[in-house]
């Protein structure tokens, strides 16, 4: 990999600081357990009527055990990978107790992880309209306003529901958790859970807000003492894990940002789309790529078109020198984001340097020109250190070499001059007599 290559590997690899809270679902569909009356019999006389049987007794609410047995059946199921069975656990729960608001939001998780957003949203939201101050529900519906670029919506709906209930923490820290995720009103978050733990010192939470605002504010030691704390409130929270391994590289302390992204994805459970992302970046910064392609397919598997983990995943192919193979992800990539500047810059490096069944050289070169010329149309404003017109003069370095190599072969295979024949008669040369 020569120079340009190594630079390319680290120019535009993208850490995900947003952190996902939950994810999709699907409808409702099994069929009402309540019995139909049956048809009408005839009467045994003119005056007789037959009077309708009694409705079927309500079934037996369920114990707090049997609640809880339902959600574990489904949370196994999911941990099994065992996705479709999970739904079905999860439908049970929901019919079997109407009032299990975590049914419903884990319903909205498996169909945001199958990429069915609208699905995934109108789970969370019945979870909403169920418990009111269910922040997880909040955060998520925020959250898929924002993949879905609609930032400002996300935050008004945070707004709406706290406004509702100006008095609940949960709902503080979920338009607080929709603030970080946006990178904005960063001031507002830390002044709002400080007041949180004024009222609730052992907030986790809250902690981990306040911390995300100390990490955007550069203070990363703080970022990390306060994590730590909400970390001995609670062991097994990934989102603590993963703000720990974002602190801990904001210090330029990778081994220590692996060591909790890899803590955070050895979860039961397993980890969200960022983490795994992020822990694929330190894999292929440390020349891991297989391990590096794993972990960006485990994002996929949680998030489908999380544009930054498919576009990493092609780096990582590419990393192991399966250009056919890296080639064919960012195609596909292309087709959804056709002007993704992250995409055409790491396509036109992939045609610089990669090798390509069935493209010669020069083509390879000229579609590579091609893809970075693209880029400086929808990059908009570049860093000063933006590299891509030094990588577009290395390409027509290597096009005037190939055109120099073409010309030679085509010189060597014209065919030389037919020589005299040996054997000619002499008596072509003279001037028609004979000797």
């Amino acid at each position: 990999m020569n120079d340009f290559s190594r630079r390319a590997d680290s120019w535009f690899t993208l850490l995900i600081i947003g952190l996902l809270i939950g994810c999709g679902g699907a409808p409702n569909t099994t069929p009402s357990s309540e019995t139909p009356d049956p048809p009408p019999t005839s009467p045994t006389s003119p005056t007789a009527q037959t009077a309708p049987p009694p409705p079927p007794p309500p079934p037996p609410e369920l114990t707090a055990e049997e609640k809880r047995a339902l959600i574990i059946a489904g949370q196994t199921a999911s941990l099994d990978g065992d996705l479709s069975l999970a739904e079905r656990r999860f439908r049970d729960a929901a019919d079997q107790a109407p009032d299990l608001v975590e049914a419903r939001y884990n319903l909205g998780v498996l169909a945001e992880w199958e990429g069915r957003y609208a699905e995934a949203r109108r789970q969370y939201q019945r979870a909403l309209d169920q418990t009111p101050d269910f922040s997880p529900a909040v955060v998520a519906i925020g959250r898929l306003m924002m993949r879905a670029d609609d930032v400002d919506g996300a935050l008004d709906f945070g707004r709406d529901a706290l406004a509702n209930m100006p008095k609940s923490i949960p709902l503080r820290n979920a338009l607080n958790r929709l603030r970080v995720a946006a990178r904005r009103e960063m001031a507002a978050v830390e002044t709002e859970s400080k007041l949180v733990l004024r009222e609730d010192e052992k907030n986790v939470e809250a902690m981990i807000n306040l911390a995300a605002a100390f990490h955007h504010a550069e203070k990363y030691e703080l970022a990390i003492a306060i994590l730590q704390n909400a970390k001995a409130l609670d062991e097994i929270n990934p989102e603590i894990l993963s703000r720990l391994a974002l602190a801990h590289l904001g210090l330029k302390e990778e081994l220590q940002a692996r060591i909790a992204l890899e803590a955070a994805s050895e979860l039961e459970g397993g980890a969200t789309a960022e983490v795994y992302n992020n822990l694929g970046l330190l894999y292929h910064q440390a020349g891991d790529y297989p391990s590096a392609e794993t972990q960006f397919r485990k994002a996929l598997a949680r998030w489908p078109d999380m544009l930054p983990a498919r576009i990493n995943l092609g780096n990582a192919l590419k990393g192991q020198q399966r250009y056919v193979d890296a080639d064919r992800e960012f195609q596909s990539v292309l087709k959804d984001h056709p002007d993704s500047p992250e995409l055409l810059f790491n396509l036109g490096i992939l045609y610089l340097d990669g090798s390509l069944a069935g493209m010669n050289a020069m083509d390879r070169l000229q579609q590579a020109l091609k893809f970075f010329e693209r880029f400086k149309d929808v990059a908009g404003k570049r860093p000063a250190d933006d590299p891509t017109d030094a990588y577009i003069g290395e390409t027509n370095k290597r096009i005037v070499v190939e055109q120099k190599k073409l010309e030679q072969q085509r010189k060597s295979s014209k065919p030389a001059p037919e020589p005299a024949e040996e054997n000619a008669d002499p008596a072509a040369d003279d001037d028609g007599e004979d000797l």
